[in-house]
């Protein structure tokens, strides 16, 4: 990464901005262009020099450790939310939780299976690990969750929104 002092701070050139920042060159070009600056990229003006644009460097760690971990942040569609009112300690079971979550008992039961492996490790698997199991009265277990425990779960799952646009090219839905 090339260096230079330009006005007693240290400044960087495109190639290193990308480098810092995890960004490529195309990025750090766009996003410091003045159109995107006046949008509120809050990526840093660049100062000329012998034909070359140079980065304070302080202001790319801030765009790398402030602002595109912000970016990040917002990008990540809360797909699900709820607020479950009542006691938070009140257990509810695996079917109150599956409707909850809207899915069908077969895809219940796959993620039942695909978390038992975590769960006996005491860790959560693909759902959060059980408060309490019972055995069931005719086989098997009945498990509850804490309805605190729930909530808290399905508001921290992330996951992306469908574009509603359709593709170019592509009819639209009807």
């Amino acid at each position: 990464m090339e260096i230079r002092d330009i006005g007693g701070q240290p400044h960087t050139d495109i190639a290193g901005a990308a480098q810092l920042t995890g960004r490529s060159e195309q990025t750090v070009r766009l996003k410091t262009s003045p159109k995107q600056r006046a949008q509120g990229s809050g990526w840093p003006a660049a100062t000329i020099q012998d034909r070359k644009a140079w980065f304070p460097l302080d202001a790319l760690q801030t765009v790398r450790d402030v602002v595109l971990p912000r970016i990040v942040e917002a990008s990540r569609a809360r797909v699900h939310h709820v607020d479950l009112d009542g006691d938070p300690d009140e257990l509810l079971s695996a079917s109150e939780f599956r409707s909850l979550l809207d899915i069908s008992q077969g895809g219940w039961d796959k993620y039942v299976g695909l978390s038992k492996v975590a769960w006996d490790r005491g860790e959560d698997g693909y759902l959060p690990r059980p408060d309490d199991e019972q055995p069931a009265p005719a086989q098997g277990v009945v498990r509850y969750w804490r309805r605190q425990r729930i909530q808290d779960w399905i508001n921290a799952r992330t996951g992306k929104v469908l574009d509603p646009r359709p593709a170019a090219g592509s009819p639209p839905k009807t």
